[in-house]
């Protein structure tokens, strides 16, 4: 049955995402257009001007006719002086896609070769499901990854399994991993844990040619959520304590550090191209306006909010976190945090002053969701405390642990989804065009 394990995730995700989009019509909504921009713009346009792609109507029947009206107006963003879209979203999670967009082109075309008659536009629901089982296979590949973490870190493998199962089935994982997947975050948790994986391997030999690797994952964070280039204050600290400890020359140090920056920078150096040609100014892009706003506004309230806000909190809305800080803390009070520990922690807490500063966690989205790269550092915490259930007491204990705190999970997106989602044409619930297509669907 182990050997299924993996195919049963892959298959159980996707049927969540089958169902909802059954529903709702679409996959693609809110952000997630903006990133899908990319796929089509690259695909079918071959430039990086959003503007056709900001008109594109967005339901289920427009995405799917032969012939899909176009709003007489740029949609969702801002335009520049030359009427062109101000697209300033990030290109990451549409390079990971590129390969099932593609894909599905190509499935379309042979289908048309056999009479099939698809529309071959780039929004219809082909292009969209595939993209979207792309994005589920991104996150099966990341438990596949995150289980071998854990083993590294010698944990034993039921312990490592359930531990990777509860962070996926209790945490915003389950909401954007199967549910609503066409959007950054399963990227970065992707490229996040890879990144934390390959660095932890590669811990006692970290050559010039890991830190070429190391720099290449973080520059493909760095452009998937701009927030995520903190990630190499991780390798700032290594070299440091490579240092501290004699085991580098301060040459060899310059050159790793020479290649890791030299890297991650011309793969973020594209994404600032993009915005220098496309915003007007500086001061005009929605981050630089956001961080001033948040700036005028700041107060201890937006300090907690980040971690105890009702709707989009970290803790509040998946409490298995909190669980895990709070041992966290008792590892820290009894000095039994070891080296990688300390070092997920710098960056979550990097991680945490840039979310307050920009102020992006306020947006309707569910559980935290901008600290989604930093959850390796809560899947050890997790490990450790169902190591410890296991030890104490029996499997019943540990399980009835998993199924708590999976069900308030289930029940609390549920909640959001249906009574506190700020979405798209209503104030609060499912969006406008969902709440339509179901009442279609009634009708049948």
């Amino acid at each position: 049955m182990k050997k299924f394990y993996f195919p049963l995730l892959f298959i159980s995700f996707v049927s969540i995402f089958s169902i909802h989009y059954f529903v709702s019509g679409q996959a693609v909504y809110g952000d997630g257009i903006g990133y899908y921009a990319y796929l089509h713009s690259w695909y079918f346009d071959a430039d990086n001007d959003f503007t056709n792609e900001y008109r594109h109507i967005y339901n289920h029947e427009n995405n799917n006719s032969q012939r899909p009206l176009s709003s007489p107006i740029v949609q969702i963003v801002g335009t520049n002086s030359q009427g062109k879209a101000l697209n300033h979203f990030s290109p990451g999670t549409a390079l990971l896609l590129l390969p099932f967009y593609a894909l599905a082109d190509g499935v379309v075309v042979v289908a048309n070769f056999f009479g099939a008659s698809l529309a071959r536009t780039g929004y219809s629901d082909t292009y969209q499901m595939l993209s979207g089982v792309g994005a589920i296979l991104y996150v099966v590949a990341v438990a596949w990854l995150s289980e071998k973490l854990l083993l590294m870190l010698r944990f034993k493998q039921s312990v490592g399994r359930v531990a990777v199962l509860l962070l996926l089935l209790s945490t915003n994982l389950l909401y954007y991993g199967s549910f609503d997947v066409l959007n950054s975050h399963f990227a970065s948790f992707f490229l996040a844990t890879l990144f934390f994986f390959y660095f932890y391997k590669q811990k006692q030999r970290l050559s010039t040619k890991n830190y070429f690797v190391l720099g290449l994952i973080a520059g493909l964070l760095s452009i998937t959520r701009p927030q995520d280039a903190v990630i190499s204050v991780v390798v700032l600290v290594a070299v440091a304590v490579l240092f501290k400890k004699n085991k580098s020359h301060w040459q060899q140090i310059l050159k790793n550090l020479f290649v890791f920056f030299g890297i991650q920078f011309l793969m973020f150096l594209p994404l600032v191209l993009q915005w220098i040609t496309t915003f007007d100014t500086f001061d005009s892009h929605p981050y630089f306006l956001w961080m001033t706003a948040q700036q005028s506004q700041s107060s201890m309230r937006d300090l907690a909010g980040t971690l105890f806000h009702f709707t989009n909190g970290l803790f509040t809305r998946t409490p298995i976190l909190f669980v895990s800080a709070a041992l966290f803390v008792r590892l820290a009070y009894k000095k039994k945090l070891d080296y990688f520990l300390k070092v997920l922690f710098i960056f979550f807490c990097f991680q945490y002053a840039i979310i307050v500063l920009q102020g992006g966690w306020k947006a309707a989205a569910y559980g935290g969701r901008m600290f989604i790269s930093s959850l390796p550092l809560f899947l050890i915490l997790l490990a450790k405390i169902l190591e410890w259930i296991e030890g104490r007491y029996s499997k019943i204990i540990l399980w009835i642990f998993v199924g708590v705190f999976v069900s308030i999970n289930v029940l609390s997106i549920s909640s959001f989804v249906l009574f506190e989602k700020e979405a798209s044409g209503n104030k609060f619930g499912t969006e406008l065009y969902t709440g339509q297509r179901i009442m279609k669907l009634l009708d049948r």
